[in-house]
C-alpha cells in the first residue's frame, strides 16, 4: 500500500540530479530563485512561523512534507534538519491529542489502516521507530492511529524526534545541495558533495519498497 509513497521518494531523487544537470549544463538557472529564497533566513520570525504551520498541517491531519523542501532550499542541512524535527514532533503531539475530538466514524477510518494493525499489535519503540524512518510511510497516519491507541507518550515521542531527525537530514541534505552547491564556482555535478545524498535517497527508497512489501504485508 505504502510503496507508491516510498517510489515518490525515488523519484524525487531523479528529479534532483536532473536538476543539477540542468543547471550544471545552463538550460536552466535557478540561482537567482534560490538566492531570493535565502533572504528568508535572514528573518528572526521565519523559522518559528515555518515550525508552527508545519505542526499545524500534522496536528489537523494535512500533509506537510513540502516544507522540508522549502527548508531544504532556504538552510542548511543541520538548522533545517532541526526545524523539521520541531515542527513534525508539534504536529505529533498536536494529533494525539486532537485524535479526543475525532467523529466514530473518522475514528474507524483510521482503524482500517495498515498503520493502525500494525501498531496495534506491535507499538513499541522500535516499532514506531521505523515506521517513522520508512520513507513515504504517513506520518499522519501514524499519529492517529497513536492517539486512538493512546500509544505510551515517551515511546510516541521519542521516535517521532529520531525518525523525523533521520528524514529530515537525508533529505534537506539532498535539496540543499541540489539547489546550491552547483552554482558555487569551480563546482562539478559529478562530485561527493552532490552525489551522495541523492544516492542515499534511492538507497533509502529502495530499501522502504522492499520492506513494506516483504515484511509489512502481512501486518495482522
Amino acid at each position: 500500500m505504502y510503496s507508491t509513497s516510498s517510489l515518490k521518494v525515488l523519484i524525487l531523487a531523479l528529479i534532483l540530479l536532473a536538476g543539477l544537470y540542468l543547471q550544471q549544463s545552463g538550460i536552466i538557472d535557478l540561482s537567482r530563485e534560490v538566492s531570493r529564497a535565502e533572504n528568508l533566513a535572514e528573518l528572526w520570525w521565519a523559522p518559528v512561523v515555518f515550525i508552527f504551520a508545519m505542526g499545524s498541517l500534522y496536528t489537523i491531519a494535512l500533509p506537510a512534507a513540502f516544507f522540508i523542501w522549502i527548508l531544504g532550499v532556504i538552510y542548511h542541512p543541520w538548522p533545517a534538519t532541526l526545524m523539521v524535527i520541531a515542527g513534525g514532533a508539534l504536529g505529533s503531539i498536536g494529533a494525539y491529542y486532537f485524535t479526543g475530538y475525532l467523529s466514530t466514524a473518522v475514528r474507524e477510518k483510521f482503524a482500517r489502516t495498515q498503520a493502525f494493525a500494525l501498531l496495534r499489535k506491535n507499538s513499541g519503540f522500535f516499532q514506531l521507530l521505523a515506521m517513522r524512518s520508512l520513507p513515504g510511510f504517513p506520518h499522519v497516519l501514524i499519529n492517529f492511529s497513536c492517539g486512538i491507541l493512546q500509544i505510551p507518550m515517551a515511546a510516541y515521542i521519542y521516535s517521532t524526534i529520531l525518525g523525523f531527525a533521520f528524514k529530515g537530514y537525508i533529505y534537506t541534505t539532498a535539496i540543499h545541495n541540489a539547489t546550491h552547491y552547483v552554482h558555487e564556482p569551480g563546482n562539478n555535478i559529478i562530485s561527493f558533495q552532490t552525489i551522495w545524498p541523492l544516492l542515499l535517497l534511492v538507497i533509502f527508497s529502495l530499501g522502504g519498497i522492499f520492506i513494506q512489501k516483504k515484511i509489512l504485508k502481512n501486518p495482522c
